[in-house]
């Protein structure tokens, strides 16, 4: 092996994740369910945290809601498998006519998911 070869290989960033741009008003829907349900489950962690709360507690805290959260996760790689890691770019009009749009990383979510583990 030539060390400058494995150095120029270590050095490289790593590639970026393809986005998947959703567009079908069914599933622009789905992804921001979504990321509502994510929004409303860390906001109840985050809330709980702040009252002094260990985190790791606090995460376990709401089960219903995180049943929720995997199952919507669940739906939505069931619906799209290729979605499973990628970056998820969506846009929709609010009911105030605002343009809005959001990233979901798929990838972080479901390592999210792998890693807590609630009795």
């Amino acid at each position: 092996m030539i060390p400058g070869v494995i150095l120029l290989a270590v050095m490289q960033p790593p590639a970026p994740l393809p986005t998947i741009e959703v567009k079908a008003p069914a599933d622009v829907a789905a992804v921001n369910a979504l990321n509502d349900t994510l929004g409303a489950l860390s906001q109840k962690v985050t809330a709980c945290a702040g009252a002094g709360q260990p985190v790791e507690k606090c995460r376990c805290n709401y089960p219903k809601e995180l049943r929720n959260l995997r199952s919507k996760y669940d739906e939505l790689v069931k619906q799209h498998p290729a979605w499973k890691d990628q970056l998820v770019s969506y846009q929709y009009t609010n009911k105030e006519g605002r343009n809005i749009s959001g990233t979901l990383v798929m990838q972080n979510l479901r390592r999210q998911l792998d890693a807590l583990k609630c009795d």
